[in-house]
């Protein structure tokens, strides 16, 4: 439901114009006929406002807008409370969904990537003065990521279609591939890396806000480039292409410490929910390695521990089952966490565990030692998901983790930050 991540999360827009086919992920990354809400939630951010939880819920009037006090474990502390419809009618059709929910890192905005049959859309929730507006109310695009440094509420986005007519002042930012959005005035700033929009697959910032790394594909069959660019502006530098079945590359996830990016590497196909590969590299390209076999195409990303040494990702369990290359509900997975050095992987979480199909959304304690996530089954059109949150320590390999409930069952989630 994060992920950020998410998505998110993003992803893949660009396939989907090129060959035609609808778009659906989460900070995240698939593609298929019609959306199915997905459930993905992005990395925590350091932040000195008031520490909530924020969750999309089904309401008979669409998508509401809830909220709980987040524990030291980052689990609620009580049932989400409603905030404010989302409003536009967003979430009254079983098509509309939401694509990821992320906090800025200052903590005062919360943006909500949501996708229509005809559209995507960022809505920007207020959690100060309460209350959510379209943002930007002139373009149809998705959220991508918030940059760190700055002032720490500035988003970047993919723009992709104009709502309404494009006033001549305006067209310089339209041919830009992103923009910069601060979401406080709606100030927008174009970074134009010399593609149209729909060729970006993904873009995520350094830790210090002071790079951005992103990918670009021509369309299905034709990999995909990795670049990085300041994000100040300046000429981009290609860093690799790559080509042939695990060509695609996105959900770039910086370590803390900013001296590692790890990846997916998402097969160049039309099936959208293949394995993937999960690559790490150093800061410039370098030293690339294939860590494990990744989900590929729902768009969780993976998690690094806030010391830098380990990254907890989503496994499936059942990558031989054809029906889930194809369909969204068939997914079963787990949660595993690499050591970055020693290259051992250890499954932490698994519907043998939890009883439950999915295993998602690690996020890390404060001393990387132990992980909170969420258990549940895949989620209903209509009434959404009912999840868990649990909690596992991530020891040593060789010591079978056990994994503890933290929560009762919350019902009718759409989405989670």
């Amino acid at each position: 439901m994060r992920h950020v991540s998410v998505l998110v999360l993003l992803l893949l827009f660009a396939l989907c114009v090129v060959a035609g086919v609808s778009f659906l992920g989460n900070n995240r990354v698939h593609l298929q006929s019609r959306p199915t809400p997905t459930f993905a939630r992005a990395g925590k951010q350091q932040t000195s406002a008031p520490a909530y939880l924020y969750y999309v819920l089904k309401a008979s009037g669409g998508f509401l807008l809830a909220r709980a006090p987040e524990g030291h474990a980052h689990q609620p502390l009580s049932g989400p409370q409603p905030v404010t419809l989302i409003g536009s009618g967003f979430g009254r059709s079983e098509a509309d969904a939401v694509l990821s929910l992320q906090l800025s890192p200052d903590g005062r905005y919360l943006a909500i990537d949501g996708t229509r049959p005809d559209a995507e859309q960022v809505w920007i929730y207020d959690t100060q003065r309460m209350r959510v507006n379209l943002l930007p109310a002139d373009a149809q695009g998705n959220f991508l990521r918030w940059l760190p440094g700055g002032n720490r509420h500035t988003f970047l986005y993919r723009p992709m279609f104009p709502v309404g007519r494009i006033p001549q002042v305006a067209m310089q930012t339209w041919r830009a591939t992103m923009w910069q959005i601060d979401a406080a005035t709606g100030a927008r700033k174009g970074v134009n890396l010399g593609i149209p929009a729909a060729d970006l697959v993904d873009a995520a910032p350094s830790p210090d806000g002071a790079q951005i790394i992103y990918s670009t594909t021509a369309g299905l069959s034709q990999g995909s480039d990795t670049w990085l660019v300041r994000s100040n502006g300046g000429t981009p530098r290609h860093l690799f292409k790559n080509t042939g079945a695990e060509a695609v590359n996105a959900l770039f996830s910086w370590s803390p410490d900013g001296r590692h990016i790890v990846y997916e590497r998402l097969v160049d196909s039309a099936t959208p929910f293949l394995n993937a590969g999960l690559w790490l590299m150093n800061a410039q390209g370098g030293q690339q390695q294939r860590l494990a076999d990744t989900d590929g195409g729902h768009g969780y990303a993976p998690a690094w521990s806030p010391d830098s040494r380990k990254v907890a990702f989503i496994a499936r369990t059942n990558p031989r089952d054809a029906q889930a290359n194809q369909q969204a509900q068939s997914l079963q997975s787990a949660i595993e966490v690499v050591d970055i050095v020693s290259k051992k992987i250890n499954r932490v979480a698994s519907p043998q565990e939890t009883g439950m199909q999915l295993n998602i959304n690690p996020v890390w304690t404060t001393d990387s030692s132990s992980l909170t996530f969420t258990a549940l089954n895949a989620p209903n059109r209509v009434l959404g998901g009912t999840l868990r949150y649990w909690l596992v320590s991530t020891g040593p390999s060789n010591v079978r983790p056990s994994a503890t409930m933290l929560t009762a069952p919350i019902p009718h989630v759409v989405a989670v930050s």
